[in-house]
């Protein structure tokens, strides 16, 4: 796997509560893509990101959530420039990666894009 981490949930304010996805905290059903993403469905999951830019066009989880879908499809320039886009945001918050890790979504945003481009730098472990 080119990626070793999908975001699983997020501690952001402005996200609606789901009770069918509690793998998606705070987010409705699908709008992480994280289900879909995680079982290797992953255009599925880019048609679920794609349809929740409307309602979330500047979440950090969401847009790095869509880079690694891309990078899994092999549409690397989409995403390096998704993944680019969410560590430039001005808004950031915590994250919890599927392994159970929380780290600042800019920190997450820069693992994914230096692993996408073979360097193995940070830790994201710490904020």
């Amino acid at each position: 796997m080119l990626l070793s981490f999908l975001l699983a949930a997020a501690t952001a304010p402005q996200a609606t509560a789901s009770v069918e996805a509690p793998q998606e905290i705070n987010y409705d059903q699908g709008q992480l893509g994280f289900a879909a993403m995680q079982t290797g469905r992953n255009e599925e999951a880019i048609r679920q990101l794609e349809s929740s830019s409307a309602e979330l066009p500047n979440d950090p989880a969401r847009l790095i959530n869509l880079g690694n879908a891309y990078a899994r499809m092999g549409r690397m320039e989409e995403a390096r420039a998704t993944l680019r886009r969410a560590v430039e945001l001005q808004e950031h918050f915590d994250l919890v990666l599927a392994d159970g890790r929380v780290v600042d979504s800019r920190r997450a945003a820069i693992y994914a894009l230096d692993r996408l481009n073979g360097r193995q730098t940070m830790q994201v472990a710490g904020n």
